[in-house]
């Protein structure tokens, strides 16, 4: 297993895998994370859904980027630059496995 990155470190090099601690339900197209380690409810709209479920910790934001580009239309770095927001975002929320959050006020 790689060593862990924080979640300010995560680019395009990055494959994002979902915790194992995080159960998902989708309904209607968006999904429901339910985190068991700290007892919380995520809410994701259908785009952050789709990348969820494509998460699974070999493929790399940048080889995202690319397929979703390639089969959805786009600017492959206006996508990857979303993907690399999203992938930070659920980081920072402990949901990715490899991932430690970095604290706001931390020095």
């Amino acid at each position: 297993m790689p060593d862990p990155v924080s979640d300010r470190s995560i680019d395009g090099r990055f494959a994002p895998a979902r915790g194992e601690h995080v159960h998902t339900v989708v309904l209607d197209g968006e999904g429901v994370l339910l985190d068991e380690q700290e007892n919380r409810l995520h809410l994701l709209n259908v785009s952050a859904t789709l990348l969820w479920q494509l998460y699974d910790g070999a493929t790399t934001l940048d080889e995202l980027a690319t397929d979703l580009s390639t089969e959805l239309g786009g600017d492959p770095a206006a996508i990857l630059a979303d993907l690399v927001t999203i992938s930070r975002h659920l980081g920072a929320e402990g949901l990715l496995e490899g991932v430690v959050p970095e604290r706001e006020d931390a020095v």
